[in-house]
């Protein structure tokens, strides 16, 4: 037996383990229908994109609750626990400034939280997490002989240095800033987004500040196709309409993506009073007319579209700052209402709406905007509250593009019937603050959270759960795998890599294929292979346009798993390079088969029921169709699909 008191492997790969899997039906794991407030106003741009309307708080911690109850049960006899000794009612050990918030409160409340994860449940978490990535057999055993008691704090800085680690935050910032070869609203080619791949690749593997970083995004110059940065500026833009509606276009995306603030969009069309009344306090008693002081930072950029001589057919943007250019009054056409004069006022001038400074007259309008907003507490409340969200699944404040600003402070508490907005105010700001003094280092703030206990806390509960725990994170919250981690799972567990060709006529430099979902450009990739899109979009990626991920549950992830020739032609014995075909031909030991699939798959041990009917399954089948058939019931297990 081994010291978990799993069954111990014996044979030619004997630090392996064991199981196999009962399948089950993902269908009761799908996520509820999404609850929203009902809309005030059927003219406002902000209720037109309802995943950015904000939830019912009391239904919301209900859904996550649910989520991760529903999947404990199935987890059950996966999960390595242990009774639950006078040691784990103890206080939780404090590691940082995270823990040191997250355990007072839950003292404070009088609310124990779950204990610290088994090793083996922290190393597919925070590979994951990190990285996108399943960890690998070696790395499983690996991880659980080393005696080291600093061994998890060394695994964090081993993935954050690795090259899956800038493949999943290129991704997640490619998300963030709607990175695509073509929109509704503009189209930069393969070229504009690939240069801005190219720039956000370089800026995580450098670890550019992100206050530089967004510097560079906000102010950039120069021909979209060399200067990648440059592509944010022109993706704002607004067709069909006067100049006016590309500046307000570039000001709600500077407002959501830097500041987390999504009622620009609304209260550049109306002010917010009998729009806003139940759904933004600060928002509510806001004017439309200082919105457009924000939008008025960019009546001065310049975006000249011009012919791309290597391919005739595609047009690139030269952005440039023009010394003249003011934000007019003076629009009754376009994708906004009109905007008129407010007495003998025909023109805005450039004012930062969130503490109300103007500029200079003769200072370059986007410089000084950069200045304002990363000089803004509420730009890194923002990002911290993005990764956090996607660290510890619950953000602090959801949608993470929906802040109040009037709902932050939890010295100055809103009026009733409104409510602090974040679930932990304190650590939000603490966390903002910190983030700040530390250089905005991205990688010190994702090491930070997740070195902190409460990140490794289990997502097992072992008392009565409430809903109203969701705000405490007493717990660890399962999140589904987004579309591209489900693809480098099947294609890392099964050892078959595809590839994906990327070039194309006119490409800035030769592009070699890829392997992995994780390093695809935009999500509507590979577009030279229908079946790998289609098991992609089956699981909600997206199209960063109109369509957010999505990681509800469908009949059609479920028939992907099982039939896709995606996944078909990777488990089968004469599928050439496939982890079955290695096995087998390296041993007929049935334990050793089994184990060594279920730590390719799952990264984990088998119960012993598992291993019984995996046994039990072999028998009847022998090992060459026994283990093709295991190697599929683990590609379809429910926590093979979620990460917990």
């Amino acid at each position: 037996m081994s010291p978990s008191g799993r069954v111990a492997l014996a044979g030619p790969i004997s630090v392996l383990l064991t199981t196999i899997v009962l399948l089950g039906s993902q269908d009761h794991l799908q996520k509820e229908n999404d609850f929203r407030l009902a809309p005030t106003a059927a003219d406002c741009t902000y209720l037109k994109a309802p995943d950015s309307f904000p939830y019912s708080v009391e239904l919301h911690r209900r859904e996550v609750s649910d989520r991760s109850a529903k999947l404990g049960t199935y987890l059950e006899p996966i999960l390595v626990r242990s009774p639950l000794t006078s040691a784990d009612q103890a206080p939780m050990p404090r590691k940082n400034l995270v823990d040191d918030h997250i355990f007072s409160r839950l003292e404070a409340a009088g609310i124990q939280p779950a204990p610290l994860t088994s090793d083996q449940e922290f190393l597919r978490r925070v590979t994951l997490d990190l990285t996108g990535r399943i960890p690998s057999v070696s790395d499983v055993v690996n991880f659980l002989s080393d005696p080291s008691p600093a061994k998890r704090d060394n695994l964090v800085d081993s993935l954050m240095a690795s090259p899956e680690f800038v493949d999943k935050w290129t991704m997640f910032f490619g998300d963030l800033y709607k990175v695509n070869a073509a929109a509704t609203n503009v189209t930069v080619y393969q070229q504009g987004r690939d240069a801005m791949v190219s720039y956000l690749r370089t800026a995580i593997s450098e670890n550019k500040p992100y206050n530089e970083m967004a510097t560079d995004l906000i102010t950039a110059a120069g021909d979209n196709f060399s200067h990648g940065e440059a592509n944010w500026v022109v993706n704002g833009t607004v067709p069909m309409g006067p100049a006016q509606d590309t500046y307000d276009g570039q000001a709600v995306n500077l407002a959501s993506m830097f500041l987390g603030i999504n009622v620009v969009d609304c209260l550049l069309c109306h002010d917010g009073a009998r729009h806003l009344d139940t759904v933004n306090l600060w928002g509510k008693d806001r004017k439309r007319a200082e919105m457009w002081g924000l939008s008025a930072f960019f009546a001065q950029t310049r975006m000249a579209r011009q012919a791309y001589p290597p391919v005739p057919a595609v047009s690139e943007y030269v952005v440039s700052d023009l010394s003249a250019g003011e934000y007019t009054l003076n629009t009754t056409n376009g994708n906004r209402s009109a905007r008129q004069r407010i007495g003998n006022v025909t023109s805005v001038v450039p004012t930062y709406p969130f503490t109300g400074e103007s500029i200079a007259p003769d200072t370059n309008r986007r410089q000084a905007l950069a200045m304002d907003v990363t000089g803004d507490v509420q730009f890194s409340r923002a990002i911290v509250n993005y990764i956090w969200g996607k660290l510890m699944v619950e953000a602090f404040v959801t949608p993470a593009s929906a802040f109040d600003l009037a709902r932050l402070d939890p010295d100055k508490p809103p009026p009733a019937p409104w409510t602090l907005q974040p679930t932990n105010p304190q650590l939000l700001n603490a966390l903002s603050r910190w983030f700040g003094e530390n250089g905005y280092d991205l990688r010190q703030l994702i090491a930070l959270i997740a070195k902190s206990n409460a990140y490794q806390l289990s997502s097992a509960y072992p008392g009565a759960w409430k809903p109203d725990y969701v705000p405490f994170y007493a717990r660890h919250f399962v999140r589904r795998l987004d579309a591209e981690e489900i693809h480098d799972a099947v294609v890392k567990a099964t050892g078959i890599l595809p590839s994906y060709v990327m070039d194309y006529a006119g490409s800035l430099t030769p592009l070699p294929p890829v392997s992995w979902a994780m390093q695809l450009p935009d999500t509507r990739e590979p577009r030279t292979n229908g079946t790998t899109a289609q098991f992609l979009n089956a699981f909600g990626r997206g199209d960063r346009d109109l369509a957010a991920r999505d990681s509800s549950g469908s009949v059609l992830q479920g028939l992907s798993l099982m039939n896709n020739t995606f996944v078909m032609q990777r488990i089968h014995a004469n599928n050439n390079g496939s982890t079955v075909q290695r096995l087998l031909a390296v041993t007929s030991d049935r334990y050793a088969i089994i184990g060594y699939l279920f730590f390719a798959t799952l990264g984990r041990y088998a119960t012993n029921e598992e291993l019984s009917i995996a046994l039990a399954t072999m028998q009847r089948l022998g090992n060459t169709r026994g283990a093709e058939a295991l190697q599929w019931a683990l590609l379809n297990k429910v926590d093979f699909i979620y990460n917990y």
